[in-house]
């Protein structure tokens, strides 16, 4: 039976890339893989918004500038997609695990020029895994029995309501490995795995010093230690997203972590993922709560200082 997923997509071909500071604005937009092999291939089972995908070249690379000031060269793989009128269109994500926001298009520095094929683990934004345990208003249920509409506390604004839920499963190896956070690393009161791209909060006075922000958002991937902060891979994994009317702070195995961040998610009505994300957010104003982070977020560098 077919299976279909939800990713993060430029509107761009690093093969024939727009002149550089093009605005890119993320897309949340869902695919299918036809036959269930756990890749996305050219032919007639895989599609793209219901469009089937003519082309597919993993490894294309994009230089974007994000609101924040960083440079940053994105891996990802680029689907051609037939528009239904003879034609087709591109489109980018990326497979490095980068969370895509609102950005500056500054060069492709590469192209991959032969269609394969790539594996399925896309889903690159923060995400939870069964069983985690998350604080919501009758007390901590495993994320995979939360429903939308669902009371979820936050540490800014209270007990909201879950809008948006996704879930994919996918190879745990590579960049798309689980993180392993042991019991009290971060706060938390039992072992958890997150995916490499979720962000935890952190207080600290370092923090206040180095970023001049007393909280900061901090990557768990940039928090492995070999000790209690591990990588673990998995032969599979399945990935949670719970998404709220802003980017929130929750609280998983009772530590500080961050919901998922719909970055520059901007309703348009047209492909399935869209119009549903379009119900749940009808006016575009409120998008731009959406694109903002909760909290300051570290690069790695600054991750390291803080941990030291």
């Amino acid at each position: 039976m077919p299976t279909t997923y939800s990713d993060q997509f430029y509107y761009m071909d690093p093969a024939n890339p727009p002149a550089s500071g093009t605005s890119l604005i993320p897309q949340v937009r869902s695919y299918t893989d036809g036959n269930n092999n756990y890749q996305i291939e050219a032919g007639r089972y895989d599609s793209f918004d219901g469009s089937r995908i003519l082309a597919v070249y993993p490894g294309d690379q994009i230089v974007a500038e994000f609101p924040d000031g960083e440079v940053k060269t994105i891996t990802g793989v680029t689907f051609y997609v037939s528009n239904g009128a003879g034609g087709r269109y591109a489109v980018f994500t990326p497979t490095d695990g980068t969370v895509l926001q609102p950005a500056t298009f500054l060069s492709a520095p590469f192209y991959e020029p032969s269609s394969t094929k790539v594996d399925l683990p896309q889903m690159g934004p923060p995400c939870f895994t069964p069983g985690v345990m998350i604080d919501t208003e009758s007390g901590p249920q495993p994320v995979e029995d939360i429903r939308i509409g669902d009371l979820v506390w936050t540490l800014d604004n209270g007990l909201q309501p879950v809008r948006w839920i996704g879930n994919t499963t996918v190879r745990g190896h590579g960049a798309f490995a689980p993180v392993l956070v042991r019991a009290g690393a971060l706060g938390n009161s039992a072992d958890m795995l997150v995916s490499q791209q979720h962000r935890f909060m952190l207080s600290d006075w370092r923090a206040e010093l180095l970023i001049g922000e007393p909280e900061v958002l901090v990557a768990a991937k940039h928090l492995v230690n070999g000790r209690d902060v591990t990588l673990s891979p998995q032969p599979h994994v399945t990935y949670i997203h719970l998404m709220f009317d802003r980017h929130e702070i929750v609280f998983a195995e009772d530590a500080p972590t961050e919901s998922f961040f719909a970055g520059g998610v901007m309703a348009d009505g047209m492909e399935e993922v869209q119009r549903e994300l379009a119900a749940l957010f009808p006016e575009v104003e409120q998008m731009a709560s959406a694109c903002v982070l909760a909290r300051p977020n570290v690069k790695r560098y600054e991750a390291t200082a803080l941990m030291a």
